[in-house]
């Protein structure tokens, strides 16, 4: 039996006209499996659309807006903040009081984040059919001498290979292949360049390609020796942009040690360093190491080249009161 509303099927309406949400379904069956109560599934799912919008994945709501949004209490949101944490789906950060009212807390930020198990296990799920060709972008695109796995292999024969056919695909590599599978492997990259006359067949350039994506989602080996901070010079020359998220972590982290009244343009200072300035050919948290110890040491001084009404009523003051 239609249900119908005049002359149009409500159910029509719904699914073509109303807004809907689009929760991934290898997460969604994942957060089923946890067996997580429904109240943290909600709160979750606000937060992951919230960031899908924004397009950075951070979101700035304030536990009111998430109760209501949810249809809990306060009390119920604060707890599942606590059990999503635990799982590391997403990351708070308290960028402390709010700038425009010293007697208010800012709203935190919150990033959501994807379960290390679903990336290593990513590629196996099927991917959706799309009615018109999906806009790519020239540098994510495939050229045509990186073919991926599943083109090689198609859906039904993208499983894991053993490793005695892994052991003999790779020793009919030839020596330049070889260079750029370590190449590859090393960067966590999921596709090589093939020579063009390979003694490879399709299906072993599949296999071989099939070996790089487990390679890329598998967790680092530990005990492998001192992590690089200093970052490359190609990336050095650079500015970088960080997320709400990191520049809500370093306002705290300034104001907790600046001088009263000092903070906010201290604050600008330390910012504008580690994005465009001296500080950024470090990794971000030595970065902000650095620029701690210098203000407390009393060492720090306003770079030369900030430019003077950079970042004022920009960032500084994105938080609104909770």
């Amino acid at each position: 039996m239609s249900e119908e509303n005049g002359s149009r099927d409500v159910r029509e309406v719904l699914a073509r006209e109303k807004y809907f949400s689009q929760r991934p379904k290898p997460l969604e069956r994942w957060l089923w499996q946890q067996g997580i109560a429904y109240a943290a599934e909600r709160v979750f799912w606000v937060h992951w659309e919230e960031g899908a919008r924004r397009g950075d994945w951070c979101s700035e709501l304030s536990l009111k807006q998430v109760a209501r949004e949810c249809f809990v209490d306060i009390s119920t949101v604060t707890r599942a903040y606590q059990v999503l944490k635990e799982l590391g789906l997403i990351s708070r950060e308290d960028p402390g009081r709010d700038p425009k009212d010293p007697f208010r807390q800012a709203i935190a930020i919150t990033e959501v984040f994807a379960p290390r198990e679903l990336k290593q296990n990513l590629s196996r799920f099927p991917n959706r059919v799309r009615s018109a060709p999906a806009r790519i972008s020239t540098l994510e695109a495939p050229s045509p001498a990186q073919p991926t796995a599943a083109q090689h292999l198609g859906p039904d024969k993208a499983a894991v290979p053993t490793r005695a056919e892994s052991k003999a695909v790779l020793e009919k590599l030839s020596a330049g292949e070889r260079h750029e599978f370590y190449l590859a492997s090393r960067d966590r990259r999921t596709a090589m360049t093939f020579d063009a006359k390979t003694a490879l067949t399709p299906e072993e350039r599949g296999r071989v390609l099939s070996i790089l994506e487990n390679l890329s989602g598998a967790a680092p080996r530990q005990g492998a020796g001192p992590e690089r901070r200093v970052l490359p010079v190609a990336q050095y020359a650079k500015a970088r942009k960080f997320s709400p998220l990191e520049v809500a972590r370093v306002r705290k982290s300034v104001l907790q040690i600046a001088a009263a009244g000092a903070g906010n343009e201290l604050f600008r200072e330390v910012l504008w360093s580690m994005e465009e300035g001296a500080l950024r050919r470090f990794d971000a948290r030595l970065a902000l190491n650095i620029a701690l110890k210098k203000i407390r040491e009393g060492a720090w001084t306003r770079p030369n080249r900030l430019p003077p009404h950079w970042l004022v009523g920009a960032r500084a003051e994105a938080c609104g009161a909770a």
